[in-house]
């Protein structure tokens, strides 16, 4: 097994193991016997798993000389390392969201394991793709993954939602993938010498962003901001984006395929 290997099947086994004592601690409030010892004991591994995630993504970046965002094995595991970072900032900051890591864990566990069924092998970047728009590109899109994973949780696992978390998250869901879509937009006139050209991604992740909007609007309504209609709401467009970015090459011809199945 070589170190790579190994390193992800650590960090999923530290997300799982941080996962697993969020939900030990979730139970012992409703039992009345609080352990806030699991809290730290969680969060702890988590930082470790995350520090391990950061180290090894900045590895890969070195050693390959670019940016590592090309390959599908590099869009899983820098996916993972974003739901990871960006639960584990926000609960500092709400602690509330913790209990969201029962969800945001195990899922970034589940991508960082995908991504070993991919091959780990340098893409090396045509003059194309070595643009700062790319890394924009791909950075806006890794990041708005891990609001979107944040806010799935938040809409499933927040039973009192005073601060309406779950829609700053899915509002800066919306954001990030507006963004994303403008800055490859602009990349594709540099690279392809067209802003859009309706390829099937390009046309699901304007469906992604019309989802979104049509989400935030129902959620002007305080019904739609609690119960099992915020987690529908949560749900729904978080598998599109999900489908968008992983799925929809497997059933969809698109000119972004040559780069995610390398």
């Amino acid at each position: 097994m070589s170190m790579t290997i190994a390193l992800q099947w650590i960090i999923a086994l530290l997300y799982l193991l941080a996962a697993g004592l969020l939900i030990a601690c979730d139970r012992s409030l409703v039992t009345r016997n609080r352990w806030p010892q699991l809290d730290r004991m969680a969060l702890g591994l988590a930082s470790v798993g995350l520090l391990i995630h950061i180290l090894m993504v900045l590895a890969r970046g070195l050693n390959s000389g670019q940016i590592p965002i090309v390959t599908r094995y590099e869009d899983f595991t820098v996916d993972a390392l974003s739901m990871a970072c960006v639960w584990l900032l926000s609960q500092w900051r709400w602690p509330q969201l913790r209990r969201a890591g029962i969800v945001v864990l195990p899922f970034a566990a589940l991508v960082v394991v995908i991504a070993l069924t991919y091959s780990r092998g340098v893409f090396p970047m045509s003059p194309a793709l070595r643009t700062n728009w790319l890394v924009i590109h791909a950075s806006f899109n890794s990041v708005a993954v891990g609001f979107a994973t944040l806010g799935l949780a938040a809409g499933l696992m927040l039973k009192d939602d005073r601060m309406d978390l779950t829609g700053r998250f899915l509002s800066w869901t919306f954001l990030l993938w507006c963004g994303m879509v403008a800055a490859g937009s602009y990349w594709a006139s540099i690279a392809w010498g067209r802003f859009w050209g309706w390829d099937p991604i390009e046309c699901w992740s304007l469906g992604t962003i019309l989802i979104y909007a049509f989400v935030l609007h129902l959620r002007i309504k305080p019904q739609w901001r609690i119960g099992y209609r915020s987690a529908l709401m949560s749900v729904l467009p978080f598998g599109l984006m999900l489908f968008t970015t992983y799925g929809l090459v497997f059933v969809m011809r698109s000119v972004h395929g040559q780069y995610v199945f390398q």
